[in-house]
């Protein structure tokens, strides 16, 4: 378990510098040409995250290594936001992030937005219990561990889609410890793919 503490500690060194580089860029950069009638609520984005942190999470995959991160994609006031499992800025737990943020050059080398296929009460289900790990402010793991009190980014979204869906979605494995890989989340499964940040842009 001491590998995962350091990847917290060097988690909690790549969001300073994150955070430095957003507030370094100008607000017209985060402007990206979505289609807010191609996503919904519900939708995930995987990315590939700019920091130390984000290569060492990518190599926790087993099969596909392209992304370190993920978060829940909602549509308030027709602005998009993530919600993602995260310790940062003092935030441990469930961080409400605008997607323009999320996605910024700055902190991001690339990202898709995917879709589980769910029934509408189950979808609404899922979107429900995201309120319920704010209300009961359900801590960031950063011990990694499954079947804790806390969840880290993907294994809250791997808990909610076993949940909610009929989609399983399989754990990785190293020796006896088992944990939930970015590419668990959609490697090999029956998942639609709605945006791809290096393919032409949504008009």
């Amino acid at each position: 378990m001491k590998l995962f503490k350091w990847i917290f500690l060097l988690t909690l060194v790549a969001n300073v510098a994150l955070v430095l580089l957003i507030k370094s860029n100008n607000q017209e950069d985060y402007q990206v040409n979505i289609n807010l009638n191609s996503v919904q609520d519900g939708d995930i984005v995987l990315r590939d995250s700019r920091s130390l942190i984000g290569s060492q999470f990518k190599m926790m995959s087993q099969h596909d290594k392209r992304y370190s991160h993920a978060g829940i994609i909602r549509k308030e006031n027709d602005v998009l936001y993530v919600y993602h499992m995260a310790n940062e800025n003092g935030q441990s737990g469930l961080i409400k992030t605008p997607f323009n943020a999320f996605t910024n050059n700055a902190v991001c080398c690339a990202y898709e937005i995917v879709r589980y296929p769910m029934q509408e009460q189950a979808r609404s289900s899922f979107l429900n219990r995201i309120e319920f790990v704010i209300q009961h402010k359900i801590h960031f793991d950063d011990e990694f561990l499954l079947n804790n009190q806390s969840y880290y980014c993907s294994e809250l979204i791997a808990d909610l889609v076993n949940r909610y869906s009929n989609i399983h979605i399989p754990y990785s494995q190293i020796v006896d410890y088992k944990y939930y890989a970015i590419d668990n989340l959609y490697y090999h499964l029956p998942i639609q793919l709605i945006y791809k940040s290096n393919e032409s842009k949504i008009n």
